[in-house]
């Protein structure tokens, strides 16, 4: 049974099955230590939120949840099994993605970037598929409806045919959510799923995200819009310089000195005032941080990560 509480969060107890976790991971370039020593478990039915100031590793360490990047020490395991380096077996096992810069298929059609996705269940031979018989025909139609129905969850529906370029920006974002969850995943990892969008496009989003997760999949979402995280996530993890500084439900995050410090800089002495003001001295803490760079806090600078 799913509650809310009054800042509208679901309060569905998530199950304690482990379903990935991340044991001890490192991730060095040269003589930069990216990532250190980062460990944290995702379980089923579960939504994490991930933050922290740009350059803090996030999507590095998404990089080496899905075999773009191979740890320099640690682990990734998927339900106990080691995850591989290999991005296309990574998502064969059940963990999908989306990007902080948007990858669609510019010239294809909304249904056909979700498609994309799909064949990676789509499992034919050579033969049958240059003779296209009859197992192909039913494979490339159940594909077909898989999409269709996908389309209906994001609310794209009567964008179907519409080529992607020519979405709406936040419709791009969500046709991106659309093609990953065709690969069927267990695991979903969203890299700033909300970014460039205004209020209600951010509202409808945590909607969706919420709707994902009734459909038995856990979550992981990258963002700088805390007031967004908080209000989504059963549990927050603040990655500050490579490091898990913080980890815990979102009211615990929320009132964390340390994390008010990592986002403007100052000892924690000099936030206390801040924590004691009010409960939400972290979403100030954000938007001062990105005023201070000229930025934004649902839209960072293009690279900064």
């Amino acid at each position: 049974m799913t509650a809310s509480t009054t800042s509208g969060r679901s309060t569905t107890a998530p199950s304690t099955t482990p379903v990935l976790d991340v044991s001890g991971v490192t991730m060095q370039f040269g003589g930069l230590r990216a990532l250190n020593d980062v460990s944290f478990g995702l379980t089923e039915g579960e939504i994490i939120g991930l933050i922290g100031p740009n350059g803090a590793g996030k999507t590095t360490l998404f990089n080496c949840l899905t075999g773009l990047y191979t740890p320099t020490s640690g682990s990734v395991a998927l339900r106990g099994e080691a995850l591989p380096g290999d991005p296309a077996k990574v998502t064969e096992l059940g963990v999908a993605r989306t990007f902080q810069n948007i990858r669609l298929f510019p010239s294809m059609t909304a249904q056909e970037n979700v498609l994309v996705g799909r064949h990676a269940r789509m499992k034919q031979s050579p033969l049958s598929s240059l003779l296209h018989g009859p197992g192909f025909r039913r494979s490339e139609k159940a594909a077909a409806d898989r999409a269709a129905e996908l389309l209906d969850v994001v609310g794209l529906t009567r964008f179907a045919d519409e080529l992607a370029r020519n979405l709406p920006y936040g419709d791009q974002r969500r046709l991106e959510i659309a093609r990953a969850l065709a690969t069927d995943p267990s695991v979903l990892l969203l890299d700033e799923p909300t970014a460039g969008m205004n209020a209600q496009e951010t509202e409808a989003t945590r909607r969706l995200i919420l709707d994902i997760r009734g459909l038995g999949i856990s979550v992981v979402v990258i963002e700088h819009d805390t007031k967004f995280i908080f209000t989504l996530c059963d549990r927050v993890l603040v990655l500050v310089q490579g490091e898990l500084l913080v980890e815990g439900t979102p009211d615990e995050v929320r009132g964390d000195p340390r994390v008010v410090e990592a986002y403007l800089g100052a000892p924690p002495d000099e936030v206390d005032a801040q924590i004691h003001a009010g409960d939400h001295a972290v979403d100030h803490a954000v938007d001062h941080a990105h005023e201070r760079t000229g930025g934004s806090s649902t839209r960072p600078a293009e690279g900064a990560r």
